[in-house]
């Protein structure tokens, strides 16, 4: 039943998806799986599954329920407002049309494209937080450097690797992530910083040493 639960909302987000993109314009099915398929929507759904099938049905009254509910808020809370704001600052920067302007200063630098893509990526990602956020602003910076640059399309895939690695390093107090890991894992910040934060810019190392390996061969 947990697991139901789990997958639950991740097969509503994917039927969604497919309903979007396979369906045509239209269709009432499609609009049917695209309402179900909104992450609110599908969370909601699957939260309300959870307060019947492990709580109601189980003789939970509904104070009961609501305490439970409402316990889980302040835990997340820091979360959510970590992600939040982190959307918020990467939004002013591409709304800010910050990107030209910042390509131009890159491409003064002379440094290759690859090693631009996982360093910006990763200032971006130390910045906010957002790997999500770190990667799209990071694409948005360096497109016009990039469409100058004439690379082949393996080289242009080895870049999108490369801000890959960098959207993975440095993952510490102001993501998400590193608190859902030193929650889950009974961590306080320095040990989490010790820990995580040391493994994942590792990994973003790695993932780049990777790529600029690969680079002459492409």
């Amino acid at each position: 039943m947990v697991l139901a639960l789990i997958v639950t909302p991740i097969l509503l987000i994917l039927a969604g998806t497919l309903g979007q993109n396979l369906l045509a314009e239209g269709s009432t099915f499609r609009a049917v799986l695209t309402v179900l398929g909104a992450p609110m929507v599908a969370l909601l759904i699957d939260v309300t599954l959870c307060a019947w099938l492990l709580g109601a049905r189980r003789g939970w009254d509904r104070t009961h329920i609501a305490n439970v509910m409402g316990s889980a808020l302040p835990s997340v809370a820091m979360v959510i407002l970590v992600a939040g704001a982190g959307g918020v600052f990467g939004k002013v920067l591409v709304a800010s049309g910050i990107g030209d302007a910042i390509a131009d200063v890159l491409d003064r630098t002379g440094l290759p494209a690859l090693f631009l893509a996982f360093l910006t990526a990763l200032a971006l990602r130390a910045a906010q937080g957002s790997t999500t956020v770190a990667l799209i602003t990071t694409a948005g910076i360096l497109t016009p450097l990039l469409q100058r640059a004439d690379l082949s399309t393996g080289q242009l895939s080895l870049v999108a690797l490369a801000m890959g690695a960098g959207g993975l390093a440095v993952s510490h107090i102001n993501d998400a992530g590193y608190w859902m890991f030193t929650k889950l894992a009974g961590l306080d910040v320095a040990s989490g910083l010790r820990t995580w934060t040391v493994l994942t810019t590792t990994m973003g190392v790695i993932g780049f040493g990777l790529t600029a390996a690969l680079w002459p061969l492409v």
